[in-house]
């Protein structure tokens, strides 16, 4: 029969091999998947043998048999979330790839096996374009959806929207896109998201409650609160104010301001003064700007003194100076923060966002092309792999095409296939490469 204790070693150091490979460079290969699976089935056979084992050869299986259990459930972790297409008779299994559209009159649920719903309001086209363990990314291409995303620990969800993306940890929204328009609305029950794109720049933070709309064509951005009625019902009386009502008492009896009865003839008591409240101090412009209340947070640091600010702020400061300017519609001011953020603070990255965020300004709200063309390529050219490098290159291309620089933007087209095949600018960059 062969010494069990040699044969438990050469099956632990398969499964060991099998793991490594699975989790290394072949963690997606399906015959890798098999063969470990096959390890750990042939483990727990071999954990039922017919005879007893001696003590050390129960520790040896004991152990093994944590290790198969261990790197199967990272196994098992890993697979991607499976999705289901519409409910009831009409459910169907779903993939990476599946491309829905709604008919007129007709919404259509889109659910994640981890709990994650997407419900697709009538006359939607979105597309899924990858699915993960962690997530998926959808893109919406035109219409609206509903989603409730289940926070999980790493989960990352994507929504693009034409030139938009909407970062997604766990919350409940809602986001609408329209091509023909080019307006994005995005508006959070619960939680919050992260949204990039034209004149929004990078993370701009979509809170409970708020509702973001921006109008690409019209460079034009709005954050503020979710529409709620203009008055609450009025509450119902209750006995105990009933009880503070009391009929007002005639003109010739009312009581003067000692509590004695007023003296025939004499003249009326003065009237009460008006007590002023104690005066309210006004939040600070980093405070507004924080709640999303741009312009009143500009309105602020006007008061303070822009200038100064421009002069003393540190660069956290100052960026948020210049997106408060910017996000309130004053590119002047915005531009102004901007610059002295870059020249006070070189090499920060700040100063380097800063630089994306004028090739923003120059594309959206002033339409200088070739202007803006040299910021974004001044960010890539310091931050080759910053957070914004795929946002600052699919840019770079829109920018040298409006500029008619058509050689240099199929080169900054080539580009971008080449980093980034499946980004947002991919399609845009694949017509001018001619590719």
């Amino acid at each position: 029969m062969g010494n069990p204790e040699t044969a438990l070693t050469r099956l632990g150091r398969r499964l060991s091999e099998e793991q490594e490979a699975l989790l290394g460079r072949r963690a997606h290969d399906a015959d890798a998947r098999e063969r470990f699976v096959d390890a750990a089935l042939a483990l727990r056979a071999a954990r039922r043998p017919a005879i007893a084992r001696p003590a050390l050869g129960a520790a040896a299986l004991a152990a093994l048999a944590a290790l198969a259990a261990c790197a199967l459930l990272v196994v098992l972790g890993r697979r991607p979330l499976t999705l289901q297409i519409g409910a009831g008779e009409a459910a169907r299994v779903g993939d990476a790839g599946a491309w829905i559209a709604t008919p007129p009159g007709q919404a259509i649920p889109l659910r994640f096996s981890d709990g994650t719903s997407f419900q697709l309001a009538p006359e939607t086209k979105l597309r899924v374009a990858s699915v993960a363990s962690s997530g998926a990314r959808i893109v919406l291409e035109d219409g609206a959806v509903q989603a409730s995303v289940v926070h999980r620990p790493g989960a990352r969800w994507l929504v693009d929207s034409g030139p938009f993306e909407v970062l997604v940890t766990g919350t409940r929204f809602d986001v609408r896109w329209s091509p023909a328009t080019e307006e994005l609305v995005v508006t959070l029950a619960e939680g919050s998201v992260a949204v990039s794109g034209p004149f929004v720049g990078h993370g701009l933070a979509v809170r409970a409650g708020q509702t973001l709309r921006v109008l690409r064509r019209q460079a034009s951005i709005e954050l503020r609160d979710s529409e709620v009625p203009d008055s609450a019902p009025p509450r119902p009386s209750t006995s105990a104010d009933a009880a503070r009502i009391e009929a007002p008492a005639p003109a010739d009896s009312a009581p003067s301001p000692g509590g004695a009865p007023p003296v025939p003839g004499a003249p009326p008591p003065p009237p009460p003064r008006a007590v002023s409240p104690p005066h309210a101090a006004r939040p600070s412009w980093r405070e507004l700007s924080a709640s999303g209340k741009f312009k009143e947070a500009l309105a602020a640091a006007e008061r303070e003194g822009f200038a100064a600010l421009c002069d003393t702020g540190n660069a956290a400061d100052l960026r948020s100076l210049a997106d408060a300017a910017r996000l309130a519609g004053d590119a002047p001011r915005a531009i102004a923060a901007l610059t002295a953020l870059r020249r006070r603070f070189p090499g920060d990255e700040h100063a380097a966002e800063a630089a994306f965020l004028l090739g923003v300004i120059a594309f959206d709200a002033q339409g200088e092309h070739a202007r803006s063309a040299r910021w974004f390529r001044a960010y890539l050219d310091e931050r080759p792999r910053g957070r914004l490098a795929r946002e600052a290159a699919g840019r770079l291309i829109e920018a040298l095409e409006r500029s008619r620089s058509r050689a240099e933007a199929q080169e900054a087209a080539r580009r971008y296939l080449k980093a980034y095949p499946s980004g947002p600018h991919a399609e845009m960059a694949k017509a001018i490469a001619g590719e």
